[in-house]
């Protein structure tokens, strides 16, 4: 039977088992993963495991469900597949160890699960940007990855870098160029601070951390 390693920001923060039939992944208490994360849906993605294959089918979710980083709505899983549900990455493993019994000694059953182990819940923090004005008004869109690129057609993007320290945003200088609360994004690029306006092909991003 396979397991997910559950990782945030590239840290260990987890494992779980997978078991027969159906896991629900989802911010509800009553999922058998429980992420506490603002971009994960009530009930946001589900692994259902017959036999010894499993796939994972969203659920509708809000902020959706990616398989290395390409949405999906259904998805048979593969040894090394990396699930994206929110701030999280949850690597789906399928390698078995099996050891050489001993003649004439049976071989010890594995350990029952703890409860830690059968429910998970993580606990994070992320940052996101919240369109208050433009084509998108009212979409958020959390920064899970350690670089989002925000288009600019016909002009210079805007990069958002996850660092140690926060968020930082690039953008060249140009026409059109994206802005920070009004100003050009100095060279070397700007640390974002809770309520910052990012100006970018003419929509209007606030930052939440």
């Amino acid at each position: 039977m396979g397991k997910l390693v559950i990782k945030n920001r590239g840290k260990l923060v987890g494992e779980i088992n997978i078991k027969l039939g159906d896991m629900k992944i989802g911010r509800k208490a009553g999922c058998d993963v429980v992420l506490d994360d603002p971009a994960v849906s009530g009930e946001h993605a589900l692994i259902k495991t017959v036999g010894l294959k499993s796939s994972i089918e969203d659920l509708d979710s809000t902020n959706g469900t990616f398989i290395d980083n390409k949405r999906v709505h259904r998805h048979e899983l593969r040894h090394g597949d990396e699930i994206i549900i929110g701030a999280h990455t949850l690597v789906y493993r399928d390698d078995v160890v099996l050891d050489t019994p001993v003649l004439g000694k049976r071989p010890a059953p594995p350990p029952a699960p703890s409860r830690e182990q059968e429910k998970t819940k993580i606990l994070t923090a992320f940052a996101q940007l919240l369109a208050i004005d433009g084509k998108d008004k009212g979409k958020r869109l959390p920064l899970v990855k350690d670089e989002v690129v925000l288009d600019n057609p016909g002009k210079n993007p805007a990069r958002i870098l996850r660092t140690s320290e926060g968020y930082v945003v690039h953008a060249q200088v140009g026409p059109g160029e994206p802005r920070v609360n009004g100003k050009p994004v100095p060279p070397g690029g700007q640390r974002l601070e809770k309520g910052d306006i990012l100006e970018i092909a003419g929509s209007k991003l606030q930052f939440f951390n």
